[in-house]
């Protein structure tokens, strides 16, 4: 069971090694910019950003901490963004007035569980799939973008930011809108919490947010801070939803000894691809969200990105493989990409069973009929 991630990482560091001549792909050497036009998924300017979802301290403090240097074509996401915080503050006091107590007091239904692995290596794909189960539920964009008030205001405005959602991601054929599943790293952005995806706001600025996906890097006050805002927003869904919670963050993959003590029981589904394609998909993930996100318009190079990619694989993996070994035979599963799309209703179904998560014979017809109608 715990053998792609060993073979995934040990291919990982080997093309490291023979990076200079690993055949390139598509995007290679291609500016952010470039690429961002010639993506058939664009990212509408109304579109919210990851930074939509910050109260006023939070996103003045991610501005001044990168010394305001804001490209001008992005000042009028700027002047959003400071509106919105302005709404946001507002707001997450009223929850705290009208909820507070309740999410305080709330207990988790059941451990969640955390779908991991590396970026674009399946974590959507089987985080879409588990949340077909009516027994499980799942943060949506709205609860990602909005966890400080998402129980006051998510019946009131979702469906009107949905109409504003760009339908599908730019890096690939999935679909987003407001009730998707989302990586809950990016409720951590809005809660501001600790989280490498800081570093998309402003992507010419060198920075260590990323040695955070090694929790061996994290300062014991980002620990605390990192575990109660998760608390806080899992209490959150729980007080929405109601039952077990199906979560999924690629850096949540160097988290899982840290996840594992903060909620006991606590089950994981790691997902591998080949290297090769991972390297390739990655690279051209962070250019297209660094244009579409940052505040500044990306001006690193190719040899900086891929060293960067190869970087974040290296600490996120020393984690994992580290903290792994103590969980339980029914707290970890490991799947790679290419069986998921092969057998998707058996593969769903060994998950299912491995974690102890349940009767899934409702759910693969679901997961037939989700293959049967898209191609990714």
């Amino acid at each position: 069971m715990l053998l792609p991630a060993s073979v995934a990482a040990g291919v990982f560091l080997l093309l490291r090694m023979s990076s200079s001549t690993t055949k390139p792909d598509a995007s290679a050497g291609k500016k952010p910019s470039d690429l961002a036009r010639e993506s058939a998924n664009n990212y509408p300017w109304y579109s919210p950003r990851f930074w939509n979802g910050m109260r006023v301290g939070g996103f003045a403090r991610l501005l001044s901490e990168n010394g305001f240097r804001i490209h001008p074509s992005r000042w009028p996401m700027t002047v959003l963004g400071s509106a919105t915080s302005s709404f946001n503050t507002v707001m997450s006091l009223a929850q705290r007035v009208t909820h507070g107590g309740r999410v305080d007091r709330e207990e988790l239904v059941a451990p969640p569980v955390f779908i991991t692995g590396h970026w674009r290596s399946g974590t959507t794909l089987m985080h879409e799939l588990m949340s077909l189960d009516p027994g499980l539920a799942f943060p949506n964009n709205y609860d990602a973008f909005s966890p400080g008030h998402a129980l006051l205001t998510g019946p009131l405005f979702s469906r009107f930011v949905d109409v504003l959602m760009p339908g599908q991601r730019p890096m690939d054929d999935m679909g987003m809108r407001a009730f998707s599943p989302c990586e809950d790293d990016f409720a951590l952005i809005s809660l501001g919490a600790p989280t490498p995806y800081r570093r998309i706001a402003f992507p010419n600025n060198r920075n260590d947010d990323h040695r955070q996906l090694d929790t061996a890097n994290l300062t014991d006050k980002q620990r605390r801070q990192l575990t109660d805002a998760l608390e806080s927003f899992f209490k959150m869904l729980s007080v929405r939803y109601g039952q077990r919670l199906v979560l999924k963050s690629p850096p949540h993959t160097g988290r899982i000894g840290l996840l594992a003590e903060k909620f006991p029981g606590a089950k994981f589904v790691h997902m591998s691809r080949h290297p090769e394609k991972v390297m390739a998909s990655t690279m051209r993930l962070w250019k297209l969200i660094d244009h579409f996100q940052g505040f500044q318009r990306a001006g690193y190079d190719d040899n900086w990105l891929k060293e960067f990619v190869f970087e974040c694989q290296q600490l996120m993996y020393t984690s994992y493989f580290r903290d792994r070994a103590a969980l339980q035979d029914n707290q970890l599963i490991e799947i790679r990409m290419e069986q998921l799309v092969a057998e998707p209703a058996a593969t769903i179904k060994q998950v299912y069973d491995q974690l102890d998560l349940g009767d899934c014979g409702d759910v693969l017809p679901l997961v037939e009929g989700y293959f049967g109608k898209r191609d990714y």
